[in-house]
Formats: structure tokens, C-alpha cells, sequence
């Protein structure tokens, strides 16, 4: 894989977790993995644990360990949410790229819009 394309990779991972996690879910790592891997990425798991790790280093998700279900298992998932935290600085993040730039970023001529 290109550098260009593991950096696109990292970055839509990264704000994968935050986005779904601020809706109020709990996931576990692979659960996030799953639902990147649904737009078509190929999501690696030291990929995504790492970010896991730095997101809540840094305060803004916790993980809880949860109960196994298999005998097999030496212990269960861990599951993570956003923390108060966590949540205040990803809206504070939205409202920055809410703010127009003053760039304007208009669609291809051979696109066309229904005017219905």
C-alpha cells in the first residue's frame, strides 16, 4: 500500500472511532474494525487498537472490559465509549469545519444535479 493511501486509511479509522462512538455507542475494537471495513477499506487491527489507545490516553474514550462468553477465552472484549471529555472535543472539532474557509470547492462540470 502506498504511504499516501495507509495515511487516508489512518485518518478515516481514527475518525471512524470518533464519529460512531459519539453516537453514543459502546463498540469493542473488532466491532469498530467491521464497520470501517464496510466502506471498503482494509482495516488492520495494530492500526486500529493503537488509535484505541491514544484516544484514551488522551481521555477521550474509556474501554470496560466485558464479560466472556466462551470458556476459551481468557478474558472478554473490551468495549469502548466516549468520554465527556472525548465528546466536547470532537464538537469542538465539528464546529471548526463547519466555518467556511473561504475556499470553495465546486462539483465537476459532468456532474449533474436532479433540480426536482
Amino acid at each position: 500500500m502506498s504511504e499516501i493511501a495507509n495515511n487516508i486509511l489512518k485518518s478515516f479509522s481514527f475518525l471512524t472511532i470518533l464519529i460512531e462512538l459519539s453516537k453514543g455507542k459502546k463498540m469493542t475494537g473488532y466491532e469498530i474494525m467491521v464497520c470501517i471495513n464496510s466502506f471498503g477499506f482494509e482495516a488492520h487491527a495494530g492500526t486500529v487498537y493503537h488509535q484505541l489507545g491514544m484516544l484514551s490516553e488522551w481521555g477521550f474514550i474509556r474501554g470496560e472490559e466485558q464479560k466472556t462468553r466462551s470458556k476459551y477465552a481468557r478474558r472478554g472484549a473490551t468495549a469502548y465509549e466516549m468520554t465527556e471529555k472525548g465528546m466536547k472535543a470532537f464538537e469542538e472539532f465539528k464546529q471548526k469545519w463547519k466555518k467556511p474557509s473561504g475556499v470553495r470547492i465546486q462539483e465537476p462540470k459532468h456532474v449533474r444535479r436532479n433540480k426536482n
